[in-house]
């Protein structure tokens, strides 16, 4: 995460952090095991539980559909026969079917290895 960044701001105040450490440990984690217990409980008052009380899932980015489109770009530069020749890792005419493939609709989790190939070759070559 080259640029990430964490914005937890109202966490980040002295006078929480100051609570949450002199909280039970029992209002942390309850008999089950919940964790955030007491945080939960204060947030099902404004959340519908439905809403919170869920496993966690990933953020994802439609990259299929831009690798497609906007970003086609990337896959004609960075995957060109070449670039791949040139850095002399892959076989262009492997690169080549798995494009083919993609492009073409008959594989779309290809992108996949695509945004890969573009990612090692943009390093080797822009990235400075």
């Amino acid at each position: 995460m080259r640029y990430g960044l964490e914005t937890r701001v109202p966490l980040l105040d002295y006078r929480i952090v100051e609570f949450a450490l002199n909280l039970s440990p029992s209002l942390k984690i309850n008999k089950e095991g919940i964790m955030k217990y007491l945080l939960k409980q204060v947030l099902y008052d404004y959340v519908p539980k439905q809403l919170f009380d869920r496993p966690k899932w990933g953020f994802s980015i439609p990259l299929d559909k831009w690798l497609k489109t906007d970003l086609k770009w990337l896959i004609d530069k960075y995957c060109s026969k070449n670039l791949i020749e040139d850095a002399g890792i892959l076989k262009y005419e492997q690169v080549k079917k798995i494009i083919d493939l993609y492009i073409g609709g008959k594989n779309d989790y290809l992108y996949n290895r695509l945004w890969s190939i573009i990612v090692l070759h943009w390093f080797l070559y822009d990235h400075k």
